[in-house]
């Protein structure tokens, strides 16, 4: 019927949502950017000098990673 008010559309609350982390490596300070205070103080306390990640910052960004998504995977 076209006399009717139209319905308002239902919006739903978002599902599965997902947080993006983007960090990056600055070569000329040798450190890291917009890393997460919780992977900041995990680097810290890792003992990996910061040659270290200078030289190597994927992997130490692999190796951080990798153990952030051990500890909140269930299993």
């Amino acid at each position: 019927d076209f006399l009717t008010t139209p319905k308002r559309p239902e919006i739903s609350t978002p599902y599965d949502p997902v947080h993006l982390t983007h960090v990056g490596f600055n070569s000329s300070t040798g450190e890291f950017t917009g890393l997460p205070k919780e992977w900041q103080q995990l680097l810290q306390e890792s003992g990996i000098s910061r040659l270290e990640q200078e030289r190597n910052p994927q992997a130490v960004m692999d190796i951080v990673k990798f153990y952030q998504e051990g500890r909140t995977d269930p299993w």
